[in-house]
């Protein structure tokens, strides 16, 4: 497996990453069992690759979760998202967050996405959720690398440094 830069957050990621969502969502959509669709991203990561990416929407944190117990967490690039609304406060952001880490039962993600943005609504992700992202991060030791509203992908993202 070949590994490339993620732009400029320090990560290195493999150059096929596993998707978890989508129609299949690791099985799932076909009525997998939950061992089958870790045995999905298990094979996924013996193969090399080591950027896994979930979200809250798809269903597929739990099954991410219990796929990379068993792997050196400082080898893998994890990710997720949730979505979030205009009326959404910082509090969601900590809510939604811890939820996402329960979940996955990870001490940390290498990013989180702000899921499906509006773009009704980059401001208030920008200026008032993406703050209290950073803020959530620093209180867990977690400082963020990059912070950045991409209005032509639709996204927001944060992604840090372990």
């Amino acid at each position: 497996m070949d590994y490339r830069p993620l732009g400029k957050t320090g990560l290195t990621v493999s150059v096929a990453g596993l998707g978890c969502g989508g129609n299949s969502r690791l099985g799932l959509g076909r009525g997998a069992s939950f061992d089958e669709c870790v045995a999905v991203a298990r094979t996924a990561i013996d193969l090399g690759v080591n950027f896994l990416d979930t979200a809250e929407a798809y269903g597929t944190e739990e099954i991410v979760g219990a796929a990379v117990r068993n792997y050196d967490r400082d080898k893998l690039v994890i990710s997720t998202k949730a979505i979030f609304s205009a009326s959404d406060t910082g509090e969601t952001v900590t809510r939604k967050v811890e939820a996402a880490l329960k979940r996955l039962g990870l001490g940390h993600v290498d990013i989180f996405h702000f899921h499906a943005v509006n773009p009704t609504t980059y401001e208030h992700h920008r200026d008032v959720l993406a703050p209290a992202l950073v803020k959530v991060l620093a209180r867990s030791g977690v400082m963020p690398t990059r912070v950045t509203c991409a209005p032509r992908r639709r996204a927001a993202w944060a992604a840090w440094s372990r």
